[in-house]
């Protein structure tokens, strides 16, 4: 079976994606995941989406020693980078599609985006989150926002499109560079977020904007 392109993007990216990642967030990306981490009430059974390199995996097992952690990415040499940075037995790396999620219903306390959630059908994985997740249970997200300003968002799209892409084609290819452009349409804007969440049966816990707006912190919680 041919690889899809997001296959191809992150099993090509895998060694130099932390470093890149860095460098586009001029080097907060860490804080933000700690944040986001430290806005979220930790359980039991707790899932990584998209889980790349595992830098999210790194920091809960750091927050948290006793709970248990599914990591889940369609690329099997980013799950191979995250096992070899964070190796324990009470992780289980799965090579899986996020729409398919290999859980029962009401089985996870917790799950993480890290810069994933604007990349996937938003009404079919927030149905599949409500699945999966126990009542109560929460979603965590870090995310590009969209600006409420046209014009705004249009230069942020000419920055990425432009500016951006001699170093972004350094790693990635034309399609794949592209494939991250283009993604940054769908992402949100901080308007929309508690309208569809609520509309999902989600309640907004926590919601803040990092990096002149252009980052949002998302912690939401699955109610009836």
């Amino acid at each position: 079976m041919e690889k899809s392109v997001v296959e191809k993007i992150f099993d090509s990216a895998h060694k130099s994606y932390d470093s890149f990642l860095n460098f586009a967030t001029f080097g907060l990306i860490n804080k933000w995941q700690n944040q986001l981490i430290s806005a979220t009430d930790l359980k039991g059974y707790v899932l990584d989406i998209g889980t790349g390199t595992g830098e999210i995996v790194r920091k809960l097992r750091e927050k948290d020693k006793e709970c248990f952690i599914y990591a889940v990415d369609l690329s099997f040499n980013m799950l191979k980078t995250a096992k070899n940075k964070v190796f324990d037995e009470k992780i289980l790396y799965i090579r899986a599609n996020a729409l398919k999620l290999p859980f029962k219903n009401s089985s996870l306390d917790n799950i993480f985006f890290s810069l994933v959630f604007r990349h996937l059908p938003r009404e079919e994985i927030t149905k599949e989150l409500r699945r999966v997740l126990r009542q109560y249970g929460t979603v965590s997200i870090l995310e590009i926002g969209k600006p409420e300003n046209n014009i705004f968002y249009k230069f942020i799209h000419f920055f990425a499109d432009r500016l951006f892409r001699p170093i972004g084609r350094l790693i990635f290819s034309k399609e794949e560079w592209d494939y991250f452009v283009e993604s940054i349409e769908n992402a949100m804007k901080i308007s929309e977020i508690k309208p569809f969440f609520n509309k999902h049966g989600f309640n907004v816990k926590f919601l803040e904007k990092r990096f002149f707006g252009l980052i949002h912190l998302i912690v939401l919680e699955k109610i009836e």
